[in-house]
């Protein structure tokens, strides 16, 4: 037996090709005729006019009785979506936003307003005035018929909640500056964008600080760090005070001198016989006093006696005279080094691994040779996207009726695999060649990760609690050819990585108790890399350069990374993180796709600022490489 969805599909999956067999004929709706258009298309009834499927439900008469519109629902959007001219639904925010969308610009042009003598309905139709209040539906929402029809603005506000205005129907109420009109037209409500009121008791992970008005929590790495990270700029305030703060260190380093102001001075200005600290704390005192300290290093008069001073890439021991280098490596970590860091008494040198340069700044290091892409999967089609100079290109198309789930890449022969959830089947695509097969069938994964060392394609079945590998040159001959790699002990498992050339696979279980997991290729050595400070790790990626792994936490709304051996766990909390469902990190900057926002995001790995959308489609985003 094979899948009825194999049947027609162009690939003779009975050994005797019998499921090839018989295409030209189909059984319709409306009982059986000779079928002119393939397994691809739908033909009309009693015609042999044929209309693909997505011509279905568009609001557009394709076939001569009007058979491809029969039945269509007025309303198919869930809850917090639009319905566009076309059927096609995005998200409610989007409307009037200045980008096309919808794709038939119906989302923009119902914020142009409707020509004179004519009202516009809240689904976007311009109607005549008056239709208004005629007792009949016009707009097919309703809206022509609200209840304040035959009201006056004299009596009782004409029940609008705010501002009421008369006209020859009735009344039009309206609403305030960051409120919204409600569906019985009367009421108003606070806009989805209108802060909130804040939470008493908000509580932070250990990793946070709440802000002053009670709304959010912002990593501490964030506080005082220049960037107002609270709504309310609370975690920058009191910044420029803390080296007058008792018990808190002095933020110059140990060859300037604090002004007492946030303000740092190279301490040659020190006791010049001119005020250079702007409340003059760099002069007098005890200025005059002669230098008599043993300091290991440098020895300068200051207001408050005689002090001992460090190089830069020093600091001060306790003892106040001795300076002990400062390993910017170890302190600094990526802050120093994007990949390689070397230290040096009183200083630091970076460098970079094979395949990278090192940027001008002497601290970065970027990919050499062509331009790094990454490769999104966007529906039927593998959307390949500059990293450098944002240009879009069409990888690989499929059938509309197909989604393109997850997808890797094997960099040895430059091909493209990805899951296909209509067929049940893992395809591929050579990107020079242009050729197309079928690695094997009757398979349902979640996620797909190519060994292009090992030569090897492992996929995840998170129903089924396992992970299965086939060869990556494996052809496909009428029955599955793969090797159970990982089974049991599996609780809901999502998102899977490898590191080819250390032989190790990475996962992520999402059930009752979330977890990361690693495992050897072969399925032995399995343990728990991290099983605190989950919810749901949806989406994994590997940052080999600097041996850790990232992942984002649909659960949590965080951007979390750790070392590959499960030690250094960073959480940033970031609420925009709503529905991750796959992730790559490519030098300084982690990418992931958001099927709630139909969308594909680009952060700071490190401190997860500066994001940016990098795509906006019409379909929902899913694997990405």
């Amino acid at each position: 037996c094979v899948s009825s969805s194999w049947r027609c599909d162009g690939a003779a999956d009975c050994p005797d090709g019998s499921d090839e067999q018989d295409c030209g004929r189909v059984r319709c709706e409306r009982g059986s005729i000779p079928a002119v258009c393939g397994a691809k298309k739908l033909q009309c009834p009693g015609t042999h006019h044929c209309i693909p499927h997505w011509e279905l439900c568009d609001w557009h008469q394709d076939c001569e009785d009007g058979w491809d519109e029969e039945g269509c629902p007025l309303q198919p959007c869930l809850p917090g979506q639009w319905q566009c001219r076309n059927r096609v639904c995005i998200a409610a925010e989007w409307k009037c936003n200045g980008v096309d969308d919808c794709g038939d610009s119906s989302d923009e042009d119902v914020c142009a307003p409707c020509p004179a003598g004519m009202v516009r309905c809240d689904e976007g139709k311009c109607i005549l005035e008056s239709l208004m209040c005629n007792d009949e539906d016009d707009c097919l929402d309703g809206t022509d018929e609200p209840s304040t029809c035959g009201r006056s603005c004299f009596v009782r506000n004409g029940g609008c909640a705010e501002t009421c205005a008369d006209t020859h129907w009735g009344v039009q109420c309206s609403c305030g500056a960051g409120w919204v009109l409600q569906s019985d037209g009367q009421s108003c409500a606070a806009s989805p964008a209108r802060p909130l009121p804040a939470v008493p008791h908000l509580s932070c992970p250990r990793t946070h600080v709440p802000c002053r008005d009670g709304t959010e929590c912002v990593a501490q790495e964030y506080v005082c760090d220049g960037e107002r990270d609270c709504a309310d700029g609370s975690d920058e305030d009191g910044c420029a005070q803390l080296c007058d703060t008792p018990g808190q260190p002095a933020p110059c380093p140990s060859h300037e001198y604090p002004c007492g102001l946030g303000v740092c001075l190279n301490v040659s200005l020190v006791c010049s016989g001119q005020q250079d600290c702007v409340n003059g704390s760099d002069e007098g005192g005890n200025c005059s006093l002669p230098c008599q300290l043993r300091c290991s290093q440098l020895c300068h008069p200051s207001p408050q006696g005689p002090r001992c001073y460090c190089a830069p890439g020093y600091r001060l021991a306790e003892d106040g005279l001795t300076c002990v280098d400062i390993d910017e490596c170890t302190e600094w970590g990526e802050r120093a080094c994007s990949q390689t860091c070397l230290n040096a008494p009183g200083s630091y040198s970076c460098s970079c691994l094979p395949g990278y340069l090192l940027e001008p700044d002497g601290h970065v290091c970027k990919l050499s040779g062509p331009e790094p892409v990454l490769l999104v999967a966007v529906q039927s089609e593998v959307l390949s996207y500059g990293l450098r100079s944002g240009r879009e290109e069409v990888l690989l198309a499929t059938d509309k009726e197909r989604i393109v789930f997850s997808l890797d890449y094997d960099p040895v022969e430059r091909k493209v695999f990805w899951m296909d959830l209509a067929t049940e089947s893992i395809s591929w695509q050579g990107l020079d060649s242009g050729k197309k097969g079928t690695l094997v069938k009757g398979v349902r994964s979640d996620c797909i990760a190519v060994d292009w060392l090992g030569r090897n394609l492992y996929w995840m079945d998170g129903a089924a609690g396992q992970v299965l590998a086939t060869r990556l040159g494996a052809a496909w001959r009428g029955k599955p050819e793969y090797t159970v790699v990982l089974d049991g002990d599996m609780d809901q498992p999502h998102s899977l990585v490898l590191q080819p050339l250390a032989g190790v696979l990475y996962w992520s279980e999402v059930g009752s108790l979330p977890r990361l997991m690693e495992a050897t290729m072969d399925g032995s050595r399995r343990h728990v890399l991290l099983a605190q400070g989950l919810g749901w790790p949806t989406a994994l990626a590997l940052d080999l350069p600097a041996s850790r792994i990232f992942w984002l936490d649909e659960k949590l709304s965080s951007l979390g990374s750790a070392r590959l051996d499960g030690t250094d766990v960073r959480v940033l909390q970031l609420g925009w993180v709503r529905s991750p469902f796959a992730a790559a990190v490519c030098e300084g900057q982690l990418y992931w796709s958001e099927r709630k926002t139909w969308s594909v995001l680009r952060v700071d790995k490190a401190a997860g600022k500066n994001r940016t959308v990098l795509l906006k489609r019409h379909g929902q985003p899913h694997g990405l490489q």
